[in-house]
């Protein structure tokens, strides 16, 4: 499948002048970063492995992903997409819960995208990048659910209130899922949306 060279979060936008680039260029390095993943993994990747094995310049990659962290995050990106959940819409709660689910969710995950997560965890550079996607994804759709509470009647949340919310979710599913890369139990989603979101967004805990 053929990605559009706007859709990797990482990558350096074209020059506004000069020659036009290439998209294509953009998936044999981000193919060539995956396959190099899978046989080297992070550590033994080297960015000029990855433009001899696409086939381009170096100066070609560096015009597009300046650090390896960038470029293997766009790639396993290719391998794990992030989408809007499709919300019940029954309650607040059910919303909450049917985010976590999916952004929890591990099945089917390919074993370069949990090599490469586990990796992460002792390349600092490699985690921010990696992240960064999944921390705007869920910071994203919190803040959608966190105008629903406060268009409800509840007090709004500040900027750093759902600050704290998002890095909570986020270490929280991180810790749950482990190196392995393990889907959170449903019932172990629901106490932390019972006795943690739902107390931050709307004073209350509401159950089953």
């Amino acid at each position: 499948m053929t990605v559009p060279a706007q859709s990797h979060q990482h990558r350096l936008p074209p020059a506004e002048r000069g020659r036009s680039q290439d998209s294509s260029r953009d998936d044999l390095i981000i193919s060539a970063a995956l396959e190099l993943l899978g046989t080297n993994g992070y550590h033994g990747l080297t960015m000029t492995d990855v433009a001899s094995r696409a086939g381009v310049s170096k100066a070609t990659l560096y015009r597009r992903w300046t650090a390896k962290a960038d470029l293997v995050a766009d790639a396993v990106a290719t391998l794990s997409p992030v989408s809007t959940p499709r919300y019940p819409g029954t309650s607040l709660r059910d919303d909450l819960l049917a985010l976590l689910e999916q952004a929890s969710n591990c099945d089917g995950r390919s074993a370069v995208v949990i090599a490469t997560m586990e990796q992460a965890r002792s390349h600092p550079d490699l985690y921010r990048s990696l992240t960064e996607r999944f921390s705007t994804f869920i910071r994203t759709e919190l803040h959608k659910l966190a105008q629903r509470s406060a268009d409800a009647g509840h007090v709004p949340l500040s900027e750093a209130e759902l600050d704290v919310m998002v890095d909570t979710v986020i270490a929280l599913l991180a810790h749950d899922a482990g190196p392995a890369g393990t889907s959170v139990p449903r019932d172990r989603l629901a106490k932390l949306v019972d006795n943690g979101l739902m107390l931050l967004l709307t004073g209350t805990r509401e159950t089953d």
